[in-house]
Protein backbone atom coordinates (compact mmCIF):
# COMPACT_ATOMS: atom_id res chain seq x y z
CA UNK A 1 0.00 0.00 0.00
CA UNK A 2 1.39 3.39 -0.81
CA UNK A 3 -0.49 6.47 0.47
CA UNK A 4 0.91 10.30 -0.12
CA UNK A 5 1.89 12.31 2.29
CA UNK A 6 -1.11 14.70 3.37
CA UNK A 7 -0.18 18.08 3.57
CA UNK A 8 0.62 20.13 6.78
CA UNK A 9 -0.07 23.50 7.80
CA UNK A 10 1.62 24.04 11.01
CA UNK A 11 3.17 21.52 14.00
CA UNK A 12 5.12 18.11 13.42
CA UNK A 13 5.69 16.52 10.17
CA UNK A 14 2.72 13.54 9.64
CA UNK A 15 3.96 10.56 8.63
CA UNK A 16 2.93 8.08 6.24
CA UNK A 17 3.09 4.10 6.46
CA UNK A 18 5.83 4.57 3.74
CA UNK A 19 8.25 6.32 7.05
CA UNK A 20 7.43 3.86 9.04
CA UNK A 21 10.27 1.12 10.31
CA UNK A 22 9.47 -2.69 10.32
CA UNK A 23 11.51 -6.72 9.77
CA UNK A 24 12.93 -6.73 6.30
CA UNK A 25 10.95 -8.58 3.76
CA UNK A 26 11.62 -11.25 2.39
CA UNK A 27 10.97 -11.88 -1.71
CA UNK A 28 7.59 -12.59 -2.60
CA UNK A 29 5.69 -13.26 0.66
CA UNK A 30 7.27 -10.87 2.21
CA UNK A 31 6.93 -11.14 6.26
CA UNK A 32 4.38 -13.81 5.95
CA UNK A 33 6.74 -16.99 6.41
CA UNK A 34 8.55 -15.37 9.84
CA UNK A 35 4.56 -14.69 11.27
CA UNK A 36 3.04 -17.89 10.40
CA UNK A 37 6.36 -20.45 11.06
CA UNK A 38 5.55 -21.30 14.90
CA UNK A 39 2.22 -20.85 15.66
CA UNK A 40 2.25 -17.44 17.43
CA UNK A 41 1.97 -14.64 15.55
CA UNK A 42 1.18 -12.29 18.59
CA UNK A 43 4.37 -13.28 19.67
CA UNK A 44 6.47 -12.58 16.69
CA UNK A 45 4.40 -9.29 16.32
CA UNK A 46 5.01 -8.21 19.91
CA UNK A 47 9.14 -9.18 19.59
CA UNK A 48 8.94 -6.80 16.44
CA UNK A 49 7.43 -4.36 18.42
CA UNK A 50 10.38 -4.83 21.19
CA UNK A 51 12.74 -4.29 17.96
CA UNK A 52 10.72 -1.72 15.72
CA UNK A 53 8.95 0.46 18.33
CA UNK A 54 5.33 0.46 19.52
CA UNK A 55 4.62 1.20 15.18
CA UNK A 56 5.66 -0.11 12.76
CA UNK A 57 4.99 -1.92 9.10
CA UNK A 58 5.34 -5.31 7.91
CA UNK A 59 4.24 -6.47 4.70
CA UNK A 60 2.54 -9.94 3.93
CA UNK A 61 2.76 -10.95 0.35
CA UNK A 62 1.40 -7.68 -1.89
CA UNK A 63 -0.28 -6.21 1.23
CA UNK A 64 1.60 -3.31 3.58
CA UNK A 65 0.13 -3.89 7.14
CA UNK A 66 0.44 -1.56 10.11
CA UNK A 67 0.66 -2.92 13.47
CA UNK A 68 0.78 -0.96 16.85
CA UNK A 69 1.51 -1.66 20.52
CA UNK A 70 0.86 2.36 20.93
CA UNK A 71 -1.48 2.59 24.21
CA UNK A 72 -2.95 5.83 22.76
CA UNK A 73 -3.89 4.48 19.16
CA UNK A 74 -4.98 1.43 20.53
CA UNK A 75 -6.99 3.27 22.65
CA UNK A 76 -8.90 5.38 19.92
CA UNK A 77 -8.94 2.22 17.75
CA UNK A 78 -11.50 0.81 20.99
CA UNK A 79 -13.61 4.30 21.70
CA UNK A 80 -14.19 5.33 18.26
CA UNK A 81 -15.77 1.67 16.80
CA UNK A 82 -17.71 1.22 15.02
CA UNK A 83 -17.67 4.89 13.41
CA UNK A 84 -14.17 5.72 12.48
CA UNK A 85 -12.77 1.60 12.84
CA UNK A 86 -14.01 -1.29 11.90
CA UNK A 87 -13.14 -5.20 11.83
CA UNK A 88 -11.05 -6.26 9.35
CA UNK A 89 -13.68 -6.77 5.90
CA UNK A 90 -11.46 -9.74 5.00
CA UNK A 91 -12.43 -11.59 8.41
CA UNK A 92 -16.09 -10.14 8.14
CA UNK A 93 -16.80 -11.98 5.17
CA UNK A 94 -15.67 -15.40 6.18
CA UNK A 95 -17.14 -15.55 9.39
CA UNK A 96 -20.96 -14.24 7.56
CA UNK A 97 -20.69 -17.37 4.74
CA UNK A 98 -21.10 -19.35 7.55
CA UNK A 99 -22.62 -17.38 10.59
CA UNK A 100 -24.91 -14.30 9.20
CA UNK A 101 -26.45 -11.17 10.66
CA UNK A 102 -24.63 -11.66 14.33
CA UNK A 103 -23.39 -9.10 16.34
CA UNK A 104 -19.70 -9.94 16.58
CA UNK A 105 -19.19 -8.95 12.63
CA UNK A 106 -22.13 -6.15 12.21
CA UNK A 107 -21.05 -2.99 11.69
CA UNK A 108 -23.10 0.58 11.99
CA UNK A 109 -26.34 0.74 12.63
CA UNK A 110 -27.07 -2.91 12.15
CA UNK A 111 -24.47 -3.40 15.19
CA UNK A 112 -26.10 -0.66 17.00
CA UNK A 113 -29.29 -2.40 16.79
CA UNK A 114 -28.16 -6.32 17.38
CA UNK A 115 -25.85 -4.97 20.52
CA UNK A 116 -29.14 -3.96 22.26
CA UNK A 117 -30.16 -7.34 21.66
CA UNK A 118 -27.18 -9.15 22.75
CA UNK A 119 -26.88 -6.97 25.83
CA UNK A 120 -30.13 -7.53 27.09
CA UNK A 121 -30.12 -11.02 26.72
CA UNK A 122 -26.21 -11.30 28.89
CA UNK A 123 -27.24 -9.01 31.58
CA UNK A 124 -26.70 -9.17 35.36
CA UNK A 125 -30.54 -9.99 36.12
CA UNK A 126 -30.37 -12.88 33.12
CA UNK A 127 -27.16 -13.86 34.45
CA UNK A 128 -28.63 -14.65 37.85
CA UNK A 129 -31.53 -16.72 36.31
CA UNK A 130 -28.83 -18.56 33.94
CA UNK A 131 -26.78 -19.30 37.50
CA UNK A 132 -28.41 -22.92 37.76
CA UNK A 133 -26.99 -23.91 34.83
CA UNK A 134 -23.48 -23.01 35.62
CA UNK A 135 -23.92 -24.97 39.08
CA UNK A 136 -25.59 -27.68 37.13
CA UNK A 137 -22.55 -27.88 34.88
CA UNK A 138 -20.20 -27.48 37.28
CA UNK A 139 -21.19 -30.36 39.24
CA UNK A 140 -21.12 -32.49 36.49
CA UNK A 141 -17.27 -31.50 35.79
CA UNK A 142 -16.61 -32.51 39.40
CA UNK A 143 -17.78 -35.47 38.61
CA UNK A 144 -15.55 -36.12 35.21
CA UNK A 145 -12.80 -34.95 37.55
CA UNK A 146 -13.26 -37.19 40.26
CA UNK A 147 -13.41 -40.35 38.27
CA UNK A 148 -10.04 -39.12 36.66
CA UNK A 149 -8.41 -38.92 39.84
CA UNK A 150 -9.83 -42.30 40.79
CA UNK A 151 -8.57 -43.27 37.99
CA UNK A 152 -5.55 -41.97 37.64
CA UNK A 153 -5.92 -40.62 34.26
CA UNK A 154 -4.35 -37.89 32.83
CA UNK A 155 -6.83 -34.66 32.01
CA UNK A 156 -6.44 -32.51 29.03
CA UNK A 157 -6.99 -29.21 30.21
CA UNK A 158 -8.36 -27.73 27.69
CA UNK A 159 -10.35 -30.45 26.19
CA UNK A 160 -12.28 -30.56 29.49
CA UNK A 161 -12.72 -26.92 29.41
CA UNK A 162 -13.58 -26.63 26.04
CA UNK A 163 -16.52 -29.36 26.69
CA UNK A 164 -17.33 -27.30 30.02
CA UNK A 165 -17.53 -23.76 28.55
CA UNK A 166 -19.83 -25.61 25.34
CA UNK A 167 -22.31 -26.95 27.76
CA UNK A 168 -22.50 -24.15 29.66
CA UNK A 169 -23.08 -21.53 26.52
CA UNK A 170 -25.17 -24.37 24.84
CA UNK A 171 -27.79 -23.80 28.23
CA UNK A 172 -27.68 -20.25 28.18
CA UNK A 173 -27.94 -19.59 24.92
CA UNK A 174 -30.82 -21.61 24.33
CA UNK A 175 -32.33 -24.80 27.21
CA UNK A 176 -29.63 -27.17 25.28
CA UNK A 177 -27.82 -29.55 27.54
CA UNK A 178 -25.75 -30.75 25.19
CA UNK A 179 -23.35 -32.98 28.04
CA UNK A 180 -20.25 -32.37 26.03
CA UNK A 181 -18.38 -33.06 29.37
CA UNK A 182 -19.76 -36.88 29.07
CA UNK A 183 -20.10 -37.45 25.62
CA UNK A 184 -17.80 -39.81 23.78
CA UNK A 185 -17.41 -40.30 19.87
CA UNK A 186 -18.43 -37.94 17.24
CA UNK A 187 -21.41 -35.28 17.64
CA UNK A 188 -21.64 -31.33 18.41
CA UNK A 189 -19.67 -31.31 21.25
CA UNK A 190 -16.39 -32.53 18.95
CA UNK A 191 -17.40 -30.56 16.11
CA UNK A 192 -17.99 -27.02 17.29
CA UNK A 193 -14.70 -26.42 18.61
CA UNK A 194 -13.15 -27.50 15.39
CA UNK A 195 -14.87 -23.66 13.90
CA UNK A 196 -12.97 -20.93 15.06
CA UNK A 197 -9.66 -22.90 13.45
CA UNK A 198 -11.52 -23.22 10.47
CA UNK A 199 -12.66 -19.54 10.50
CA UNK A 200 -8.87 -18.85 10.96
CA UNK A 201 -8.03 -21.28 8.14
CA UNK A 202 -10.21 -19.40 5.79
CA UNK A 203 -9.17 -15.60 6.88
CA UNK A 204 -5.35 -16.65 6.70
CA UNK A 205 -5.42 -18.43 2.57
CA UNK A 206 -4.40 -16.45 -0.04
CA UNK A 207 -7.62 -17.38 -2.22
CA UNK A 208 -11.02 -18.09 -1.36
CA UNK A 209 -11.28 -21.58 -3.22
CA UNK A 210 -14.47 -22.58 -1.09
CA UNK A 211 -16.42 -20.46 -2.85
CA UNK A 212 -15.83 -22.55 -6.01
CA UNK A 213 -14.42 -25.99 -4.74
CA UNK A 214 -15.46 -27.48 -1.53
CA UNK A 215 -12.98 -29.74 0.04
CA UNK A 216 -13.98 -32.73 2.63
CA UNK A 217 -13.07 -30.24 5.45
CA UNK A 218 -15.34 -27.42 3.92
CA UNK A 219 -18.22 -30.19 3.62
CA UNK A 220 -18.08 -30.96 7.03
CA UNK A 221 -17.68 -27.35 8.31
CA UNK A 222 -21.14 -26.99 6.54
CA UNK A 223 -22.81 -29.74 7.90
CA UNK A 224 -21.59 -29.22 11.41
CA UNK A 225 -23.20 -25.29 10.62
CA UNK A 226 -26.37 -26.58 9.57
CA UNK A 227 -26.59 -29.35 12.42
CA UNK A 228 -26.37 -26.32 14.82
CA UNK A 229 -28.89 -24.31 12.81
CA UNK A 230 -31.32 -26.74 13.14
CA UNK A 231 -31.24 -26.95 16.90
CA UNK A 232 -31.34 -23.34 17.18
CA UNK A 233 -34.19 -23.23 14.80
CA UNK A 234 -36.05 -25.98 16.79
CA UNK A 235 -35.30 -24.56 20.17
CA UNK A 236 -36.33 -20.60 19.73
CA UNK A 237 -39.50 -22.34 18.47
CA UNK A 238 -40.25 -23.41 21.80
CA UNK A 239 -38.62 -19.96 23.48
CA UNK A 240 -41.48 -18.24 21.23
CA UNK A 241 -44.18 -20.35 23.05
CA UNK A 242 -42.57 -20.20 26.31
CA UNK A 243 -42.93 -16.60 26.36
CA UNK A 244 -46.16 -16.36 25.01
CA UNK A 245 -47.03 -17.83 28.46
CA UNK A 246 -45.49 -14.91 29.95
CA UNK A 247 -43.07 -16.77 31.23
CA UNK A 248 -39.45 -15.01 32.35
CA UNK A 249 -36.56 -15.65 30.30
CA UNK A 250 -34.03 -18.89 31.37
CA UNK A 251 -31.88 -18.56 28.50
CA UNK A 252 -30.51 -16.39 25.46
CA UNK A 253 -33.37 -17.65 23.09
CA UNK A 254 -36.04 -16.56 25.24
CA UNK A 255 -34.59 -13.38 25.67
CA UNK A 256 -34.15 -12.65 22.03
CA UNK A 257 -37.94 -12.93 22.45
CA UNK A 258 -38.69 -9.84 24.45
CA UNK A 259 -38.94 -7.21 21.88
CA UNK A 260 -36.83 -4.03 22.95
CA UNK A 261 -38.93 -0.54 22.76
CA UNK A 262 -38.52 1.53 19.21
CA UNK A 263 -36.48 -1.69 17.67
CA UNK A 264 -38.38 -4.17 14.97
CA UNK A 265 -38.07 -7.83 16.23
CA UNK A 266 -34.97 -10.00 15.69
CA UNK A 267 -35.19 -12.17 12.41
CA UNK A 268 -34.94 -16.03 12.32
CA UNK A 269 -31.32 -15.24 10.60
CA UNK A 270 -29.79 -12.77 12.99
CA UNK A 271 -31.06 -14.91 15.98
CA UNK A 272 -29.09 -17.98 14.22
CA UNK A 273 -26.04 -15.68 14.07
CA UNK A 274 -25.72 -13.95 17.60
CA UNK A 275 -26.66 -17.71 18.87
CA UNK A 276 -23.75 -19.24 16.89
CA UNK A 277 -21.30 -16.38 18.43
CA UNK A 278 -22.29 -16.86 21.67
CA UNK A 279 -21.64 -20.84 21.33
CA UNK A 280 -18.22 -19.97 19.69
CA UNK A 281 -17.27 -16.96 21.96
CA UNK A 282 -18.21 -18.82 25.33
CA UNK A 283 -16.76 -21.99 24.22
CA UNK A 284 -13.39 -20.72 22.28
CA UNK A 285 -12.19 -17.77 24.59
CA UNK A 286 -13.51 -18.77 27.93
CA UNK A 287 -12.27 -22.43 27.92
CA UNK A 288 -8.65 -20.95 27.20
CA UNK A 289 -8.81 -18.08 29.91
CA UNK A 290 -10.18 -20.94 31.98
CA UNK A 291 -7.44 -23.81 31.15
CA UNK A 292 -4.16 -20.82 31.38
CA UNK A 293 -5.83 -20.30 35.09
CA UNK A 294 -5.37 -24.33 36.19
CA UNK A 295 -2.05 -24.42 35.00
CA UNK A 296 -0.81 -21.44 36.81
CA UNK A 297 -2.38 -22.73 39.86
CA UNK A 298 -0.32 -26.41 39.09
CA UNK A 299 2.73 -23.93 38.64
CA UNK A 300 2.21 -22.30 42.09
CA UNK A 301 1.15 -24.33 44.61
CA UNK A 302 1.41 -21.97 47.29
CA UNK A 303 -1.31 -19.80 45.31
CA UNK A 304 -3.65 -22.85 44.58
CA UNK A 305 -3.33 -23.01 48.64
CA UNK A 306 -4.34 -19.59 49.06
CA UNK A 307 -7.37 -20.06 46.35
CA UNK A 308 -8.48 -23.40 48.00
CA UNK A 309 -8.68 -21.42 51.75
CA UNK A 310 -10.95 -18.78 50.04
CA UNK A 311 -12.98 -21.27 48.76
CA UNK A 312 -13.11 -22.98 52.45
CA UNK A 313 -14.38 -19.78 53.80
CA UNK A 314 -16.92 -18.05 51.16
CA UNK A 315 -18.35 -21.66 50.10
CA UNK A 316 -18.30 -23.62 53.77
CA UNK A 317 -20.49 -26.74 53.59
CA UNK A 318 -21.70 -26.29 50.02
CA UNK A 319 -20.16 -27.93 47.58
CA UNK A 320 -20.66 -25.03 45.02
CA UNK A 321 -21.42 -21.37 44.79
CA UNK A 322 -25.15 -20.50 45.76
CA UNK A 323 -25.46 -17.80 43.70
CA UNK A 324 -23.17 -14.81 41.60
CA UNK A 325 -22.96 -13.01 44.86
CA UNK A 326 -21.38 -15.72 46.19
CA UNK A 327 -18.85 -16.12 43.41
CA UNK A 328 -18.32 -12.06 43.84
CA UNK A 329 -16.71 -13.03 47.28
CA UNK A 330 -14.19 -15.31 44.96
CA UNK A 331 -11.74 -12.50 45.15
CA UNK A 332 -8.53 -14.36 45.11
CA UNK A 333 -9.74 -16.38 42.61
CA UNK A 334 -10.95 -13.83 39.91
CA UNK A 335 -7.70 -12.31 40.54
CA UNK A 336 -6.11 -15.27 39.45
CA UNK A 337 -8.05 -15.38 36.02
CA UNK A 338 -7.11 -11.85 35.73
CA UNK A 339 -3.48 -12.53 36.10
CA UNK A 340 -3.85 -15.40 33.99
CA UNK A 341 -5.25 -13.61 31.49
CA UNK A 342 -2.32 -10.73 31.21
CA UNK A 343 0.02 -13.30 31.18
CA UNK A 344 -1.54 -15.79 28.29
CA UNK A 345 -3.83 -13.22 27.14
CA UNK A 346 -6.54 -15.39 24.43
CA UNK A 347 -7.63 -12.47 22.27
CA UNK A 348 -3.58 -10.37 21.94
CA UNK A 349 -4.77 -8.84 19.46
CA UNK A 350 -7.38 -7.34 17.13
CA UNK A 351 -7.40 -7.26 13.40
CA UNK A 352 -8.64 -3.48 12.14
CA UNK A 353 -9.42 -1.08 9.58
CA UNK A 354 -10.19 2.75 9.27
CA UNK A 355 -13.53 3.81 7.94
CA UNK A 356 -11.97 7.00 6.35
CA UNK A 357 -8.59 8.61 6.32
CA UNK A 358 -7.32 9.34 9.80
CA UNK A 359 -4.51 11.11 11.39
CA UNK A 360 -3.97 9.61 14.54
CA UNK A 361 -1.74 10.67 17.34
CA UNK A 362 1.08 7.93 17.97
CA UNK A 363 4.05 7.89 20.66
CA UNK A 364 6.32 9.04 18.12
CA UNK A 365 3.88 11.85 16.32
CA UNK A 366 1.53 12.33 14.15
CA UNK A 367 0.84 9.38 11.37
CA UNK A 368 -1.65 9.27 8.21
CA UNK A 369 -3.68 6.09 8.15
CA UNK A 370 -5.32 5.91 4.87
CA UNK A 371 -8.99 4.50 4.74
CA UNK A 372 -9.27 0.56 4.77
CA UNK A 373 -5.13 0.16 6.27
CA UNK A 374 -5.26 -3.34 7.82
CA UNK A 375 -3.88 -2.86 10.90
CA UNK A 376 -2.88 -5.31 13.66
CA UNK A 377 -3.86 -3.82 17.07
CA UNK A 378 -1.75 -5.50 19.92
CA UNK A 379 -4.16 -5.44 22.92
CA UNK A 380 -2.13 -7.17 25.45
CA UNK A 381 1.48 -6.26 24.78
CA UNK A 382 1.80 -3.62 27.33
CA UNK A 383 0.38 -5.50 29.66
CA UNK A 384 3.45 -8.01 29.81
CA UNK A 385 6.08 -5.16 29.23
CA UNK A 386 4.77 -2.01 31.22
CA UNK A 387 6.85 -2.32 34.14
CA UNK A 388 5.64 0.65 36.31
CA UNK A 389 1.94 -0.49 35.73
CA UNK A 390 2.78 -4.01 36.26
CA UNK A 391 5.85 -4.43 38.41
CA UNK A 392 7.74 -7.76 37.98
CA UNK A 393 5.41 -8.54 34.81
CA UNK A 394 6.60 -11.78 33.90
CA UNK A 395 6.25 -13.34 37.61
CA UNK A 396 2.38 -14.40 38.14
CA UNK A 397 1.03 -12.51 41.13
CA UNK A 398 -2.51 -12.10 41.34
CA UNK A 399 -2.40 -9.92 44.35
CA UNK A 400 -1.83 -7.18 42.01
CA UNK A 401 -5.39 -6.95 41.30
CA UNK A 402 -6.67 -7.37 44.80
CA UNK A 403 -7.12 -4.09 47.43
CA UNK A 404 -7.55 -1.32 44.36
CA UNK A 405 -3.86 -2.04 43.00
CA UNK A 406 -5.53 -2.44 39.29
CA UNK A 407 -8.32 -1.95 37.70
CA UNK A 408 -10.01 -4.87 36.14
CA UNK A 409 -9.73 -3.53 32.45
CA UNK A 410 -7.78 -0.35 31.55
CA UNK A 411 -4.95 -0.03 28.87
CA UNK A 412 -2.85 -1.72 28.67
CA UNK A 413 -4.87 -4.04 30.34
CA UNK A 414 -7.76 -4.43 27.71
CA UNK A 415 -9.04 -8.71 27.41
CA UNK A 416 -12.48 -7.81 27.16
CA UNK A 417 -12.08 -4.84 24.58
CA UNK A 418 -13.11 -1.47 25.62
CA UNK A 419 -15.03 0.93 24.04
CA UNK A 420 -18.40 0.63 22.35
CA UNK A 421 -17.52 -3.04 21.57
CA UNK A 422 -16.68 -4.19 24.75
CA UNK A 423 -17.73 -7.60 25.27
CA UNK A 424 -21.08 -8.50 26.17
CA UNK A 425 -19.95 -11.52 27.82
CA UNK A 426 -17.64 -10.42 29.83
CA UNK A 427 -19.60 -11.12 33.65
CA UNK A 428 -20.30 -14.44 32.19
CA UNK A 429 -17.02 -15.27 31.07
CA UNK A 430 -15.44 -14.02 34.71
CA UNK A 431 -18.32 -16.36 36.53
CA UNK A 432 -17.54 -19.71 34.98
CA UNK A 433 -13.81 -19.06 34.71
CA UNK A 434 -13.65 -17.93 38.69
CA UNK A 435 -15.86 -20.95 39.39
CA UNK A 436 -13.97 -23.33 37.54
CA UNK A 437 -10.72 -21.78 39.42
CA UNK A 438 -12.04 -22.05 42.58
CA UNK A 439 -14.00 -25.22 43.01
CA UNK A 440 -11.33 -27.40 41.37
CA UNK A 441 -8.89 -25.89 43.61
CA UNK A 442 -10.83 -27.09 46.64
CA UNK A 443 -11.27 -30.33 45.57
CA UNK A 444 -8.43 -31.22 44.18
CA UNK A 445 -4.61 -31.64 44.25
CA UNK A 446 -2.50 -30.60 41.00
CA UNK A 447 -0.06 -32.38 39.27
CA UNK A 448 1.46 -31.24 36.00
CA UNK A 449 1.41 -33.70 33.52
CA UNK A 450 4.36 -33.20 30.76
CA UNK A 451 4.40 -36.91 28.97
CA UNK A 452 2.60 -34.75 25.65
CA UNK A 453 5.39 -32.51 25.68
CA UNK A 454 5.94 -29.21 27.40
CA UNK A 455 3.24 -26.89 27.42
CA UNK A 456 2.91 -24.17 24.49
CA UNK A 457 0.73 -21.84 23.17
CA UNK A 458 -1.00 -21.79 19.28
CA UNK A 459 -2.92 -18.97 18.26
CA UNK A 460 -5.54 -19.47 15.17
CA UNK A 461 -8.77 -17.62 15.73
CA UNK A 462 -7.56 -16.77 19.36
CA UNK A 463 -4.85 -18.11 21.70
CA UNK A 464 -4.71 -21.34 23.32
CA UNK A 465 -2.33 -23.76 25.30
CA UNK A 466 -1.17 -27.01 23.75
CA UNK A 467 0.11 -29.97 25.55
CA UNK A 468 -1.33 -28.49 28.52
CA UNK A 469 -1.99 -31.63 30.84
CA UNK A 470 -2.93 -32.56 34.72
CA UNK A 471 -3.16 -35.44 36.71
CA UNK A 472 -5.37 -34.85 39.94
CA UNK A 473 -5.54 -36.17 43.19
CA UNK A 474 -8.28 -35.80 45.13
CA UNK A 475 -7.88 -33.66 48.26
CA UNK A 476 -6.59 -35.09 51.15
CA UNK A 477 -6.14 -32.44 54.31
Amino acid sequence: MSASRPPTLSGPAVRTMADLPGPTPRPVLGNLRDVVRDGVPNRVLERWADTHGLTYRIRLVRRHILVTADPAVIDLTLRRRPDDFRRSAVMSNVIEEIAPQGVFTAEGDRWRRLRKVATQSLNVAYLRQYFTTITRVTDRLLGVWEAAADSGARVDVLDQMMRYTLDVTAGLAMGHDLNALQSTGEGLHSRVPRLFPEFARRIYAPVPYWRYVKLPRDRRLDATVREIEAVVRDRFAAARDRMATGASPANFLEALVKPIADEPAVTDEEVFGNVLTMLLAGEDTTSSAAAWSLHFLAQHPEIHRRVRAEADEVLGDRRLPADPATVGRLRYAEAVVHEALRLQPVTPQLVMQPTRDLTVDTRDGPLFVPKDTLMYVLLSYGARRDSDRFPDPDTFRPERWLDGGLPAESLPFAPFGNGPRFCPGRNLALVETTVVASVLSRAFDFEPDRTAGPVGERMTFTSFPTNLGLRVHRRTD
